[in-house]
């Protein structure tokens, strides 16, 4: 009881108080009440990709957008005084949605495997030390970094898998996203080095940010002992937020580690499995059965020699995934490569039982693969009512995608055009909840020359300081 009382302190202290003296005028101020009052927008003659069966994809179409929410899709809409936005020569798609990324690590973008990872045990001590050299100033110079790349690559939600320890780090860390505007599922860890208690508890979900939601970050399964899982997934399930869990890194020699949680009876449709690349096909099912979600990391899983690719295993258990970037030290931050990674290795492994002269699997479509990287992952978070498609009544988190672009240039198939060739370039314009955080193909509201400033120099405290 206890525990969970500190806690629920610390949650208060996060999302009542603890805003740090951290003050870096990296974005223009602005209140969520202005944000979420903007007037109406009319996105005109755009290719409309809303990826909802009942309203349809449609070419020469337009989208109303009303303060935070769409309104209606329909072609030659008129709405006197609404700001227009031509999308002619354009994709009109929903935001892409990252199930998993650590952003702390933004600011060791392209270390490389070398650097992170040479052999897992290294990777894991080395991860630690750099970790602990992280101060609340670095953390929210490294989120805030990611956040800014996320929303750049059409990225509009995104879970943060954070490792932060203490208050002042988790409170960095929260704040990071809440200034960048994206909409996000902040999972944290469940054991912080330093809480506070409070005699005046309050209900989380009535005190947090309208764009940033909560889940908890659990520890790897086969790391813990049972009776901690239970505490921790207990206490999330009190707190009524999901549970991110990784699971099946690159150790084949651990088997079963989802087996014991199974007998206990601790899986249910609240939990998200990253990577899962090392699980046997039993574990796969008992995801399945229990209702969970699952998000694959191609790009990273590959780097960090996780394990074989997922993919097809996931469809043989009859399990859809989502994507997630994962880690940017060894990756691009955007999901245009994790969609066109997990496409070329399901393809891959096709032709090589085909060739094999073996029962291939049929290849997954580019239709399936933008479903990974929108609907799926808006499942995945929980957030399946609210995001994901462009339907009238769920929130404007919306990207525009250039057609006229040299690499795509003349579009014969507009998802297709998106899953095999587009990439960060053909990002214009990026909406979160009506607000637009990216125009003509730039950022708005974002002073990155003072961006680049903080990240360079928490890069090099956290370098020096972890020798």
């Amino acid at each position: 009881m206890g525990r969970k009382l500190d806690m629920l302190a610390l949650f208060c202290l996060i999302t009542l108080n603890a805003k740090p003296n951290i003050n870096y005028n990296v974005l223009h101020s602005e209140s969520q009440a202005e944000v979420l009052m903007e007037g109406k927008k009319l996105i005109k003659s755009g290719t409309v990709l809303s990826l909802d069966p009942q309203v349809g994809n449609t070419v020469g179409c337009d989208v109303l957008v009303e303060g935070s929410k769409i309104v209606a899709v329909a072609r030659d809409i008129t709405e006197p005084g609404a700001e227009v936005i031509d999308a002619t020569g354009m994709i009109v798609a929903p935001g892409f949605v990252d199930t998993h990324r650590h952003m702390w690590k933004g600011i060791l973008r392209n270390a490389g495997t070398q650097f992170l990872s040479n052999g897992r045990d290294f990777g894991e001590k080395h991860q630690s030390k750099l970790a602990s050299a992280f101060r609340p100033e670095d953390i929210f110079a490294s989120t805030l970094s990611s956040a800014a790349g996320a929303i750049d690559a059409g990225i509009t939600t995104v879970l943060n898998h954070s490792h932060a320890g203490s208050k002042e780090h988790i409170a960095a860390d929260l704040q990071a996203l809440v200034e960048s505007g994206i909409r996000s599922v902040f999972a944290f860890s469940p054991a912080p080095k330093a809480v506070q208690s409070s005699d005046d508890l309050k209900d989380l979900l009535d005190s947090s940010q309208e764009l940033v939601g909560f889940a908890l970050a659990s520890p790897d399964p086969d790391g813990v002992s049972l009776e901690q899982l239970k505490a921790d997934w207990g206490l999330a399930r009190e707190l009524n937020i999901r549970i991110s869990v990784q699971v099946g890194m690159g150790d084949p020699k651990r088997k079963d580690q989802l087996a014991a949680a199974h007998k206990a009876k601790l899986l249910g449709p609240d939990i998200l499995y990253a990577h899962g690349n090392t699980l046997s096909d039993k574990e796969l099912r008992l995801i399945k059965d229990s209702g969970g979600a699952v998000s694959i990391t191609p790009t990273a899983e590959t780097m960090f020699g996780y394990g074989p690719p997922t993919i097809q295993r996931l469809l043989d258990a009859k399990l859809s995934p989502s994507l997630g970037v994962d880690s940017e030290v060894a990756g691009r931050g955007d999901l245009f490569s994790q969609m066109q990674a997990v496409i070329s290795m399901q393809h891959a492994m096709a032709f090589e039982k085909k060739l094999s002269m073996r029962l291939a699997p049929g290849q997954i479509t580019t239709r399936d693969v933008i479903e990974y990287a929108t609907v799926n992952g808006a499942h995945a978070l929980g957030l399946g009512d609210r995001i994901g498609t462009i339907t009238p009544g769920k929130e404007a988190d919306i990207v525009l995608l250039r057609e006229h672009h040299i690499n795509v240039m003349p579009v014969n198939d507009p998802i297709g055009a998106i899953v095999w060739a587009m990439d960060t370039s053909n990002v214009d314009t990026v909406l979160v909840g009506g607000k637009v955080l990216k125009r003509g193909g730039a950022l708005v509201d974002f002073e990155l020359s003072r961006l680049q400033d903080l990240a360079a120099k928490a890069q090099k405290h956290v370098l020096k300081a972890a020798g």
